[in-house]
Order: structure tokens, then sequence, then C-alpha cells
């Protein structure tokens, strides 16, 4: 059985039902929904999610009724078991969290969030837990920069990326006519 470990920023993409992240989203549904994986988040990603589907919300001109609808399935797929949440606030993963931000943020020069690091550390302690790699899946690419050069994430945990299709691109003006 795989144990994956999901980071906010993948997950979000399971609610989000715009026809741009449709392929995200299906990839994200079938590592939920295949019963070979054991799906993890940590807690911190409950207090993330809120966060991530107001921004979407806010950019895309979403309606709170559409925030309400993606923030109760979250919910709902909590309450039927489909994550299992880890505690990210364990004293240990906090301060493995400390020691990822100085590593990879000071020496190995790379932009990292406090949140993104508590998580990583979450999946970590699991694959030490369980004494087996955890694959973890992010689509924030400076997380994904920065677990690689890290011994203990990249000897302990099967890293994922799943690129995040670009914004559309601004349709150019037709140029008019030359005299």
């Amino acid at each position: 059985m795989a144990h994956c470990f999901l980071d906010t920023c993948v997950v979000k993409y399971r609610y989000i039902k715009n026809p741009r992240f449709r392929a995200h989203r299906q990839k994200v549904n079938r590592l939920i929904g295949n019963r070979n994986n054991t799906t993890y988040i940590a807690d911190a990603t409950i207090l993330e999610i809120p966060s991530a589907l107001g921004g979407y919300c806010r950019e895309n001109n979403g309606s709170l009724a559409e925030y309400d609808a993606m923030d109760h399935e979250f919910m709902q797929d909590i309450a039927d078991g489909r994550f299992i949440v880890r505690p990210a606030n364990k004293r240990l993963y906090v301060l493995r969290a400390r020691n990822l931000l100085r590593l990879g943020g000071v020496i190995h020069r790379r932009g990292l969030g406090s949140t993104d690091a508590l998580i990583a550390s979450c999946a970590l302690d699991l694959a030490y837990e369980l004494k087996e790699r955890v694959r973890f899946f992010t689509s924030d690419q400076k997380l994904n920069g920065a677990l690689p050069l890290i011994d203990a994430f990249s000897a302990n945990m099967e890293l994922n990326f799943i690129p995040v299709p670009p914004p559309p691109r601004p349709a150019t003006p037709a140029t008019p006519p030359g005299p």
C-alpha cells in the first residue's frame, strides 16, 4: 500500500471546478480514489484550504456560495475519511521545519514559507514513523526545488511535482491595417 502525503497546493485543486485545472483535479482525484493509497494531509492544511479557496474566489470573481460549496466538500472529505489528518504542531515538527527553513532557505537559497516547511516536516515524520518512503505531492515550485537538496527528504520521501497550468495569455489586440 502506498502512503501519499498531499501538500495544500495539491489538495485545493480537487475542489476548484474551473476547466483550466481539469487535468490537475483528475490527478488528485486518482490519488485519493485509489484504494491502494492511504492519503494524508497535515492539520495545517485545514487552515490553509480556506485561504487558498478564498484567494481563488477573489481572483476569479467567485461567489460566497461557490466558496462555501468547495469548503464544505473539503470538510466532507475529511469526515468521510478520504484524508488522514496528521498533527503538524508537535514540537519535533516545528524544530524540523525551522531546520528546513535554515537549510533550504539560507544554505540552498530557496524561498520557502513556514507552513510549507511545517507540512513537509510532517510528511517526513510520517516516513520515519512508518519506516518506509512516503510519496509527497506538491505543486509548489519552491518547495519542489528545495526538498530534493536535503538528504533527509530525498532519502525518505518520493518527491512528486504536479505542475499547475499557466494562466491563459491575454488576447493580443488586432493590429489595424497600416496606411
